[in-house]
């Protein structure tokens, strides 16, 4: 299992309570808020709450996008959550012009549903899985019935079925991606930190597809 996690700094909320639950899963969180806080570590995660102008700025500036890019590349797992999914994608709604990380060929979009009454925007609390013929692995050991997560998003991904990776979805008036796993890059538009211990095993789940990458 992965021991050292990185959680990339670009000034976003909730990194406390992401830290407490790698540490409840046996990782040692480290911040990175530069290239150099990137040295030694087994893993990296985008964290979610924020907005994605001033996260793509910040990591800019910073230096961090270039060099998240190249580690990952070298083939260091990562983990986008919410925003840090968002991030992961070529370009948002939320704030457009600002770069994304383009690790993953997907853009990000305003929740738009028909009715706002039945689905308000932002998007808070708590919301199912969908199916999926693709096998996760993020989700192993977490029961169907389980698959039940706390979500905060004014933002998602739309789904591309001609993407060569596992997808999961949920449903907000449209189908969205909820989960997505490609190689080394994995995202999920949920807060596993706020989720209970499902949250939990999905993210010792990535602690330990983390070690299988090294």
């Amino acid at each position: 299992m992965a021991r050292r996690v990185a959680i990339l700094d670009y000034g976003t909320g909730n990194i406390a309570s992401l830290e407490m639950a790698l540490s409840l899963a046996g990782a040692e969180a480290v911040l990175a808020s530069q290239p150099v806080n990137l040295e030694g570590v087994d893993a990296l995660i985008l964290p979610g709450v924020g907005h994605f102008g001033p996260a793509s700025t910040a990591l800019s500036t910073s230096g961090l996008a270039r060099a998240v890019c190249q580690r990952v590349e070298d083939g260091l797992p990562a983990l986008g959550i919410c925003l840090g999914f968002q991030l992961l994608t070529t370009t948002s709604e939320e704030a457009p012009g600002a770069p994304g990380l383009a690790l993953l060929p997907l853009a990000t979009q305003r929740l738009r549903p028909s009715n706002t009454r039945l689905h308000k925007v932002p998007h808070l609390g708590w919301n199912t899985l969908e199916s999926s013929p693709a096998s996760s692995l993020l989700l192993e050991n977490i029961a169907s019935e389980e698959q039940r997560f706390y979500f905060a998003n004014a933002f998602a991904i739309t789904p591309d079925p001609t993407l060569a990776a596992a997808q999961v979805l949920y449903s907000h008036g449209s189908p969205w991606l909820g989960l997505v796993e490609k190689g080394n890059i994995f995202g999920v538009q949920f807060h596993p930190e706020k989720s209970r211990r499902q949250g939990l095993q999905l993210l010792r789940n990535f602690l330990t597809l983390a070690s299988d990458h090294r």
